[in-house]
């Protein structure tokens, strides 16, 4: 039961197991199976939905981050999946990972999206309907961000896992 797929620059292939095993896979560009790690647990190199996989190319070497939903955190990992860090603290919920220009994008079904920089560090906080129960009916309230994407102007889509799919549009606009 995968749920989201990563390709390295060098052309491998990483896959989140994340309605399944909890297992991440890397492959080859002509899918051969190179490694696996992961199964379900709290402990680093573990997961409790594996949801979402990147490939962060901000920092001088491009590293893979692994958005472990139910465990609350993203983890980071080298190319070779060998575990770094962790970073918790800055999500509740993650889904899955955006990258634009100089930050990366994280919805989170708890309640908001999650920028940060290129050093980890939380840029902004959009949102926080968390413990609203008409946060999906109130336009100024996420209540539920599941992905996310950016068009070349900077303008922000959201896509909302509520009963009637949301989707919203936030135009980028630059300071003077």
């Amino acid at each position: 039961n995968p749920t989201d797929v990563a390709v390295a620059p060098n052309g491998d292939i990483y896959i989140v197991d994340g309605y399944g095993s909890q297992l991440v896979h890397r492959f080859t560009n002509d899918f051969k199976l190179i490694k696996t790690i992961g199964g379900r647990g709290k402990e680093n190199g573990k997961f409790n939905t594996c949801h979402g996989v990147w490939i962060n190319t901000l920092k001088r070497q491009p590293e893979v981050y692994i958005a472990d939903r139910h465990n609350d955190r993203v983890e980071v990992y080298s190319l070779e999946l060998e575990y770094k860090r962790t970073l918790s603290g800055m999500v509740r919920n993650p889904c899955c990972f955006y990258q634009h220009k100089d930050h990366l994008f994280i919805p989170d079904l708890a309640s908001r999206v999650t920028v940060l920089d290129r050093d980890d560090r939380e840029a902004a906080q959009l949102g926080d309907g968390r413990g609203n129960k008409e946060a999906s009916k109130t336009p100024s309230l996420f209540a539920a961000p599941h992905a996310l994407a950016l068009d070349s102007k900077g303008d922000l889509y959201v896509v909302e896992w509520v009963d009637f799919g949301r989707v919203r549009k936030f135009r980028h606009t630059p300071q003077a």
